[in-house]
């Protein structure tokens, strides 16, 4: 089986490298020649796409890219790569995107007798890198099932989530509240400091209180200068 990955930055090269580990054919594509070699330096099954056309042929293309226009310029309209993968292939996104985005990938997608999974991740590149990304899956649960042993493989745990819009909401929710805990989080912090308590100390504190939280555990001590 050959694997495409397009955009293996800080959360895509993770779940890129992933496979590469498994011993996973992948053709990899990016538009820093860094984040390419960063990704093949993971095993000797990757190798490096020159255009994005050289995708076509893969049986499962990943997506992982900064926004929806972003998507909808590499795999849409007349010259999109949608057009070019062969029929019964899958293509599995995993950026973080609008149900309305996922919608109109999922229906053009299914216009081409292609398979489709929205995949949103849960938490961070450094999850991403060690196959601990929780996934939340939208699309046809027959694609699920058939794809579900390839996404054990560059997260975990999956979830199922039914159709695309309910994960790509599931996703848009857990950033409004993380970054929500995260603002206030900077803003405990900063009282503390005019109260007069180190920072480093009160993340030590606030970790034995109801204020602990995964926004704490991983931003904290960024905010605290450590």
């Amino acid at each position: 089986m050959l694997f495409g990955f397009i955009g293996v930055g800080a959360m895509g090269g993770g779940l890129a490298r992933n496979l590469i580990r498994a011993g996973k054919e992948v053709l990899v594509f990016d538009l820093s020649l860094e984040a390419i070699q960063r990704t093949l330096d993971a095993g000797t099954s990757g190798k490096a796409a020159k255009d994005v056309k050289e995708l076509a042929d893969a049986d499962v293309v990943f997506t992982s890219l900064p926004l929806p226009k972003h998507l909808e310029e590499v795999m849409l309209g007349e010259d999109g790569l949608l057009n070019a993968m062969k029929p019964g292939s899958t293509y599995i996104d995993v950026s973080t995107i609008d149900p309305q985005t996922a919608r109109k990938l999922s229906d053009a997608a299914e216009a081409k007798g292609i398979n489709f999974l929205e995949c949103p991740l849960g938490k961070t590149p450094a999850q991403a890198e060690k196959a601990e990304e929780p996934i939340f899956v939208g699309g046809k649960k027959e694609v699920y099932e058939k794809m579900k042993e390839v996404l054990n493989i560059v997260g975990s745990p999956v979830y199922y989530m039914g159709e695309v819009e309910a994960a790509t909401a599931l996703k848009l929710i857990s950033n409004l509240i993380g970054m929500t805990n995260l603002a206030v989080l900077a803003e405990g912090m900063r009282i503390g400091e005019k109260a007069g308590i180190e920072p480093k100390f009160l993340v030590e504190l606030l970790d034995d209180t109801g204020a602990k939280s995964f926004q704490m555990d991983v931003r904290g001590p960024w905010i605290a200068g450590e």
